[in-house]
């Protein structure tokens, strides 16, 4: 097993190591490649899917934990890429288009506590 794969001294590192590494399974591309400083949170492809009133998929952001964004998935339509979640700070690989409606990073849960619920008289906690 195993016998076909000839491991010699060709297997050097080079310059685009540290792209690959800083890749997440699931990008469309190689981490890094995509627009300077963007991140995948402000890509049109980064979100979770919730079903909508008619039984259609609806892109959604994909919420927060402690205040800071959970991942998402790429949804960037690749034959045979890994659906796994990447993370909102995640740098922008090539395929990067930018999202109209970009999420925040972080929610701040002490304004958000105190901030009155809009529908109702009740506050948020």
């Amino acid at each position: 097993m195993g016998a076909h794969l000839i491991f010699g001294a060709g297997l050097t590192a080079s310059e685009n190591d540290e792209a690959v590494r800083r890749t997440f399974l699931g990008q469309a591309h190689i981490a890094g490649t995509g627009p300077a400083g963007k991140t995948c949170r402000e890509c049109r492809f980064w979100h979770k899917w919730k079903w909508g009133e008619e039984g259609e998929r609806v892109a959604c952001a994909p919420g927060y934990r402690n205040g800071h964004i959970k991942p998402a998935w790429c949804t960037r339509p690749i034959l045979n890429k890994a659906r796994r979640l990447v993370p909102a700070k995640a740098a922008a690989c090539r395929l990067f288009e930018p999202s109209e409606n970009v999420p925040p990073a972080t929610k701040d849960l002490q304004a958000l506590a105190q901030t009155p619920d809009p529908d109702s008289q009740t506050w948020v906690a």
